[in-house]
């Protein structure tokens, strides 16, 4: 009995200690943090991330697609919505806050590998661009019946004096053939819009 009562304080001074490192400070901080905390500030780049609703489609080659390096095979228009994304997960919890600028997307003909080109003008807040890429089906199963899954990237032109440049991405469900963007209950139609744009350095 002595012997095992002397073993117990050492014992729960083992707990005590192993519990002292896992509950410890997770994270400290450091010079990246003052480095992230400044990323956008600074004032060298700017992100948007808006979703989109499409209000108008038209097929074939049309005069606000002129301007495009390719033939046509639809004009489309869309308006961009803000976004409440919550802070703690990152999870998007609304997705149609307040209309915040628009673009006309000109799409070529689907080709060889499910690509097709992309030419759009748009204009998000005050700020207008020209956007030129291409789109391509994915292999991402459909979550609903006549839905494809597609993604865009496009670089970014004709922005504001004192912009070096920027770039698009997108994730998209579109209706199956269909001029109609219609609504699939449950389900987020049309795109999510990522777009940074830099600044030239000081």
């Amino acid at each position: 009995m002595p012997a095992a009562r002397q073993g117990l304080p050492y014992r729960a001074l083992l707990v005590l200690l192993l519990l002292s490192g896992c509950t410890g400070p997770a994270h400290r901080p450091s010079e990246a943090d003052a480095t992230y905390r400044t990323e956008v500030t600074a004032g060298l780049e700017e992100i948007f991330v808006t979703r989109t609703t499409r209000t108008l489609y038209v097929r074939g080659g049309t005069l606000a697609c002129a301007a495009a390096p390719f033939v046509a095979a639809s004009e489309q228009h869309y308006d961009d919505w803000s976004l409440d994304i919550r802070g703690d997960d990152a999870r998007v919890v609304r997705t149609h806050v307040a209309r915040v600028g628009g673009f006309t997307a000109c799409f070529g003909p689907v080709q060889t590998g499910g690509r097709f080109p992309l030419y759009a003008r748009g204009r998000i807040g005050s700020l207008g661009y020209t956007a030129m890429g291409e789109c391509r089906f994915m292999k991402s199963k459909s979550p609903a019946a006549g839905l494809l899954v597609l993604t865009c990237s496009a670089d970014l032109s004709g922005l504001p004096e004192g912009y070096a440049g920027g770039y698009l991405t997108t994730s998209s469900l579109a209706t199956a053939g269909g001029t109609k963007a219609l609504p699939v209950r449950g389900y987020l139609s049309t795109s999510v819009i990522t777009m940074r744009l830099w600044k030239a350095p000081h």
